[in-house]
């Protein structure tokens, strides 16, 4: 029997490459775009039209899907790549719910209505490890990690949870807003002397959701290379 991935943010480069990826798995495909469809003439692949940040938008999306998923992933982000003192009211809130509420938000209205055993899979960052320039977009990383690991303890083993923490992604909208004097020095500063590539962090979220890793449930795993 095929299992159910629903992949919130799968428009994303590293969404592409993990479709791309399940294509070759026992796994029907759910995915959700904001503004872009990605996967027009992909018959293994659902789509759905949300914007994560409204509560009308997540309110039409949970009407058109059933709730019978065995892994849930979450890609949404957004990085300003600002200091605090140059953050506006408007951008500080945005950035808190692309990033970290409107996912838990939604999260918690499919898990009242799911009921099979899932996992749900987080994308934190290394700044939410160690801190970033951007202290916002660190501080809502930050906070999914306390999400993951507060779920973990009360809801296993009906419902286990998983984060991953990469660092810089080669190639993604984030790789491409660095000048090279930034990617030079962060390439420098990774023990492994090369940035992770969304094929590479695909083939691990699809690991992670095999039965084998079930006792990872709460765990937050790094994958920068050894920098932090």
């Amino acid at each position: 029997m095929m299992k159910k991935i629903l992949l919130i943010g799968g428009s994303s480069k590293l969404g592409c490459s993990l479709v791309d990826k399940l294509k070759s798995e026992e796994y029907e495909i759910h995915s959700t775009f904001n503004t872009k469809s990605r996967f027009k003439k992909e018959t293994r692949v659902q789509e759905y039209q949300l914007n994560l940040s409204s509560a009308i938008g997540q309110k039409n999306f949970l009407k058109k899907i059933k709730f019978d998923f065995d892994t849930i992933v979450f890609l949404s982000g957004i990085l300003k790549g600002k200091n605090l003192k140059n953050f506006n009211s408007k951008e500080m809130h945005e950035n808190m719910s692309v990033n970290f509420i409107s996912q838990i938000a939604l999260l918690n209205l499919i898990l009242q209505k799911q009921k099979k055993s899932c996992l749900t899979v987080f994308l934190s960052s290394i700044s939410g490890r160690r801190g970033s320039f951007d202290p916002v977009y660190a501080s809502a990383k930050g906070a999914m990690i306390a999400f993951i690991k507060s779920m973990s303890k009360w809801n296993a083993p009906k419902f286990r949870f998983i984060g991953l923490c990469p660092g810089l992604i080669k190639n993604t909208r984030m790789y491409k807003s660095f000048n090279k004097s930034r990617l030079k020095k962060l390439l420098k500063e990774n023990p492994n002397k090369e940035f992770l590539n969304s094929d590479d962090l695909a083939d691990i979220i699809i690991d992670v959701t095999k039965p084998h890793w079930r006792h990872a449930n709460g765990s937050i795993i790094d994958i920068n290379g050894g920098i932090f």
